[in-house]
């Protein structure tokens, strides 16, 4: 093959490869793509039961954790109302 018949090869893959591959893509490619996407939001709602309980269990100790948090803040402030010598705001 010479230098010709690659390029005449080349420019006949551009013109009817482009195009050909434009509409595989175009009618094989999105209908599928869209059966993918409507899959995915169709289970996005559904959770397992194992995988509810999981969450309810990490709900239930995130607000224990935040119940602690405030008890040590509260324990924290009265501390240094202590060093402080102030008396509490309800004590005035």
């Amino acid at each position: 093959m010479d230098g010709e018949t690659v390029v005449e090869i080349l420019v006949a893959l551009l013109i009817f490869g482009v195009p050909t591959g434009a509409l595989a893509i175009r009618f094989v490619l999105r209908p599928m793509l869209r059966e993918v996407v409507e899959a995915v939001r169709a289970t996005k709602g559904q959770i397992s039961p194992e995988l509810e309980q999981r969450l309810a269990d990490m709900e239930e100790g995130q607000q224990l954790l935040i119940q602690k948090l405030e008890r040590l803040l509260e324990a924290e402030r009265f501390r240094q109302q202590l060093e402080s010598g102030q008396p509490k705001q309800g004590d005035r």
